[in-house]
């Protein structure tokens, strides 16, 4: 028997008959699913997504344009830092090398090439592909010595294993060269001036650009290579005008003596209508090159034993600017010492006339004469200070004087000596009379006679000394100066009796006289109490008003320099008063000297200055 299936046991479809035999009207099917009613976000989402497809669609239907290559990928481009074998004759030397002369080491190099090989790879590149390859920052010594033992039958060296690098440009190849020889410091002052003046010729090729000094500074920082603005200028001094001696140039003497002395004998010739100096200037510097290579020559034939050594040949820098000037002197019709002060006067007016300069003469040292009536010349200067031969002559001898000044002797220790107040006239000696625009009013021979006397040779403070007696033959202070060899110069300077007269002299410059005593005393160190006490206070009225307190020395100070000083008559230097000495050419030229002759000093002879600057609270500010 069948067993009858309830309405839950019946298919759908059996339900669906039984419904239909019952006579019940059955909804209409339909194959879409239900969905949720459209929102109006699903919408824009619909809308956005047939319109992508639509665009897409279009794409695929356009006609495929064929393809073009990247311009910038070249497919026979070297890649980089790959290595390589190399035959030996597909390398050759770096045509921008900086380095121009022999390694020093290349001896060394070879012994250890030929022992070991060549133990580290040479990094190499090349412009394009049809070029040789050529060393990338540093090897070409290594490539030479490769070539010359393969070349003498070591087949060793046929192939060289290499790192080939992507070509970067010749401006990057010759800082890498630069890099390189820096950081060994195998490399000459006129091979880094050529190699950065070639970098710099180079990058601006590359980018279409100019470079200043200090950008150049800046770009060759960037490649590792730092060198100051100021080297960066003597460089280019040196390949512009000195390429004659280029191998034989040395950093300092450039920076120091050379190109101060021919820029500043170029710019005086401007003012005389010289305009083609490189005419006036080169037949020097090429007579200097061949005493140099006929030196060389002369060093290199036989010696007359087997151990003897060569003397480097060196250049001769002060003698190069004397021959220089002398140049300079012989065209524009003046003394070849006096071009120095014209260049200083161009320096410091450069609206200074030709008839100006023209009238810048310089003082002759003159003889003194002894007691025995000997002639006693102003020792010369020496060669390393050609550019003040002629004025600062050093510290001449001089007589002694006729009597004893009357002031009391000087305390033991203490070593001061003042200088008696006489006039030339009074000295015996004429005074020297020299055209405008100053004339000394004090000749060499007599000025503070009893002070030369004092120095003894080696003495460190011997140049400053002859360089403040300079400063006092122009504006007279020979009266004012006591020699203190404790003080850290040598001196100190006393308040003078009077602006305006020394004994029965009228002075033409009084006050030019008080603007120098004022500025040689603010150097020498009187202002601190630590120095001053050094003076013994009944020869010096400085020392003496200072020990009685400041409205003494306020008083003495005042009624020493009337009319020029501040007008709370402290010690004080106008602003005035400075333009004042450095209008004078020749005193301009003197105070600049005096002040480095100072600065050596005080490197040279540290421990004349190790007490600790502290002024008297007594004292103006």
């Amino acid at each position: 028997m069948a067993t009858r299936k309830t309405p839950e046991t019946l298919t759908a479809v059996e339900r669906a008959a039984a419904l239909v035999r019952q006579g019940a009207q059955l909804p209409a099917l339909s194959v879409t699913p239900n969905k949720p009613p459209p929102t109006a976000r699903a919408d824009a989402r619909n809308a956005a997504y047939n319109a992508l497809v639509s665009a897409n669609l279009n794409q695929v239907a356009r006609p495929s344009r064929p393809a073009v290559p990247t311009p910038s990928l070249d497919p026979k481009a070297d890649p980089d830092d790959s290595f390589s074998m190399l035959p030996i004759n597909e390398l050759e030397a770096y045509g921008h090398n900086p380095r121009t002369g022999k390694n020093p080491r290349y001896d060394d190099l070879k012994a250890s090439i030929i022992a070991d090989g060549i133990t580290n790879p040479i990094t190499v590149t090349r412009p394009h592909h049809e070029a040789k390859f050529h060393p990338y920052g540093g090897g070409n010594t290594r490539l030479a010595i490769a070539k010359e033992l393969y070349e003498s039958g070591d087949n060793r060296f046929s192939h060289l294993k290499v790192i080939v690098k992507a070509w970067p440009g010749h401006a990057n190849v010759i800082s890498a060269h630069l890099a390189e020889n820096e950081n060994r410091g195998e490399i000459s002052f006129w091979e880094r001036a050529q190699g950065v003046a070639d970098f710099k010729a180079q990058f601006e090729a590359e980018h279409s650009s100019v470079l200043s000094t200090g950008e150049l500074a800046r770009e060759l920082k960037s490649h590792g290579i730092n060198f100051g603005v100021k080297v960066i200028q003597n460089f280019a001094f040196a390949v512009e005008h000195l390429k004659p001696l280029g191998q034989w140039l040395m950093a300092k003497e450039v920076n120091e003596i050379i190109r101060p002395g021919l820029a500043g004998a170029m710019t005086v010739a401007t003012y005389f209508g010289v305009r083609n100096t490189a005419d006036l200037f080169e037949p020097v510097l090429l007579k200097h090159r061949d005493q140099l290579l006929a030196g060389m020559a002369a060093g290199s034939g036989p010696k007359d034993t087997a151990d003897a050594e060569t003397k480097p040949v060196e250049l001769d820098a002060a003698e190069l600017v004397t021959d220089l000037h002398q140049a300079l002197a012989t065209a524009v019709g003046v003394s070849p010492e006096v071009v120095p002060l014209m260049i200083s006067a161009v320096e410091s007016n450069s609206r200074i006339t030709a008839d100006e300069l023209r009238a810048i003469q310089i003082r002759k040292p003159t003889a003194a004469v002894t007691d025995e009536g000997a002639s006693v010349h102003a020792p010369a200067p020496a060669p390393q200070q050609r550019a003040l031969a002629g004025m600062l002559a050093g510290v001449p001898r001089a007589p002694a004087p006729a009597a004893a000044p009357t002031a009391s002797a000087a305390p033991a220790g203490h070593g001061v000596t003042p200088a008696p107040s006489q006039s030339p006239a009074q000295a015996g000696a004429p005074t020297p009379v020299q055209p405008p625009p100053m004339q000394p009013v004090v000749s060499a021979a007599k000025r503070n006679p009893r002070l030369p006397d004092q120095v003894k040779e080696g003495d460190p403070t011997a140049h400053v000394l002859s360089l403040v007696l300079d400063i006092s033959d122009l504006v007279v202070l020979h009266d004012c100066i006591l020699h203190v060899p404790e003080m850290p110069f040598g001196y100190l300077m006393d308040l003078p009796a009077s602006l305006e007269n020394v004994g029965d002299k009228t002075l033409p410059y009084p006050q030019l006289r008080a603007a120098a005593w004022k500025f040689l005393a603010s150097l020498s160190g009187q202002v601190d109490p630590q120095w001053f006490t050094l003076a013994d206070p009944e020869q010096s009225r400085w020392a003496s008003a200072a020990v009685q307190g400041p409205d003494v020395f306020r008083q003495s100070y005042s009624g020493s320099l009337r009319a020029c000083t501040a007008e709370t008559g402290d010690p004080a230097m106008l602003l005035a008063e400075v333009y004042l000495m450095f209008n004078q050419p020749e005193l301009g030229y003197l105070t600049v000297q005096l002040l480095r002759a100072m600065e050596q000093l005080r490197l040279d002879h540290p421990e004349r200055f190790v007490r600790t600057v502290t002024p008297d609270p007594d004292l103006p500010d």
